[in-house]
């Protein structure tokens, strides 16, 4: 028998019937999914490409870095790359105070030398440069920078979030500057950056036995390799300063810490070792260039901190820490060359640490928000209990 005639055209439209239900139900999960709340959204993203990102940075980025300007560019500032010069130049004056980065680089070449046939290695600065030592320099170099670029990028990730636009153009600006700076190679500088991150890490650690741990060693081994670890005392004194004080106490208890240990190495160390104590090896006041370089050193300052207050509006931080470190300053207009950039790099990290503290310290504080809890570790749970 033959059905109605409604029901026998409901049945010849089907196919389209179908494909209108279809078309209507995809327009209702897009108008869905564009009205969600952009932080529901956030939350259920993928986080693949951060993290693809950060392997990117963490391990490409430092060894094109290191193979450019250790490898296929040898300086052409530098010398004191055979053994005699090496000892000529870090075992004397106010060199011979610098032990850590000297002797572990040191310790590296005399391992080559075992395992590796040694053979002349001329550079523009140095025609009579040893390959195995200009070896122990690029690989001590490398371990070191690569070890803190990584250290950098654990500190200014996000757990969830990943790495925002802000930090990155702060990291990439600072590591250009970094990688610059390696036309001037030294046994210390690299491991002086890396000694800094380890202690600020410990600052933010969630543990105070870790905390204070990385404190003391960031603090004893930074100041048997180089000055610039008194910046990290500048470091503490500025976060105690504009940290909420919950927070605060436990920058002023790391900054006691660090002054006994920094103070009482740097005294002892010059008592020990033989000879006439020195502070600075040589009256420079910038050397050539001096006028020229400096007003560059300035500009590039003043673009990083313009930079780190995008994340935390106020300039009375970098102020203070720069008044807290006018005897590093001093230390730099008296006997520094200003067109070396290593000596600015130690200035610019701190800032880069200390904005980035401090903007999530106080992005916690307002709004109890998990990201800024993951960002500052035990510091921000402890807000959120206060």
């Amino acid at each position: 028998m033959f059905r109605s005639g409604q029901t026998q055209h409901d049945d010849e439209n089907t196919p389209n019937r179908t494909l209108r239900l279809g078309f209507e139900s995809a327009l209702y999960w897009l108008d869905k999914l564009f009205r969600r709340d952009i932080r529901e959204v956030g939350q259920h993203s993928s986080m693949l490409p951060q993290y693809l990102l950060f392997a990117a940075l963490a391990t490409a980025l430092p060894l094109a870095i290191l193979l450019s300007v250790q490898l296929w560019m040898v300086t052409a500032y530098t010398g004191g790359f055979d053994l005699s010069s090496f000892v000529s130049q870090y075992c004397h004056g106010v060199y011979r105070y610098r032990l850590l980065g000297r002797d572990l680089l040191l310790c590296l070449y005399h391992f080559l030398q075992a395992h590796v046939a040694e053979r002349p290695y001329p550079l523009p600065r140095d025609p009579s440069g040893s390959f195995l030592l200009y070896g122990a320099f690029a690989i001590s170099n490398g371990v070191y920078f690569a070890a803190s670029n990584l250290l950098l990028l654990f500190f200014l990730w996000i757990r969830k979030a990943g790495l925002r636009d802000r930090e990155l153009s702060l990291y990439f600006y600072y590591t250009l500057l970094v990688a610059m700076s390696m036309a001037v190679v030294t046994p210390y500088d690299q491991l002086a950056y890396l000694l800094l991150l380890i202690g600020i890490l410990g600052t933010r650690s969630g543990s105070v036995v870790a905390g204070m741990s990385l404190v003391v060693i960031s603090a004893a081994a930074g100041t048997l390799n180089r000055e610039t670890e008194f910046l990290f005392a500048s470091f503490l004194a500025t976060m105690g300063l504009f940290s909420p004080r919950v927070v605060a106490r436990r920058y002023w208890i790391y900054l006691a810490v660090d002054l006994v240990i920094s103070v009482g190495l740097y005294v002892g160390v010059r008592i020990a070792i033989p000879g006439d104590v020195q502070v600075i090896q040589s009256m420079t006041y910038g050397g050539k260039w001096a006028p020229e370089s400096l007003f560059v050193l300035m500009m590039l300052l003043v673009a990083g901190v313009a930079m780190a207050m995008r994340l935390y509006r106020d300039v009375r931080p970098v102020v203070v820490f720069l008044i807290l470190s006018i005897p590093y300053l001093l230390a730099v207009l008296i006997s520094g060359v200003f067109r070396e950039l290593r000596l600015m790099v130690p200035i610019l990290l701190c800032v880069l640490c200390i904005y980035t503290l401090l903007e999530r310290t106080y992005a916690s504080e307002r709004s109890g928000s998990s990201d800024a809890e993951k960002g500052m570790g035990g510091d921000a749970i402890n807000l959120r209990r206060k």
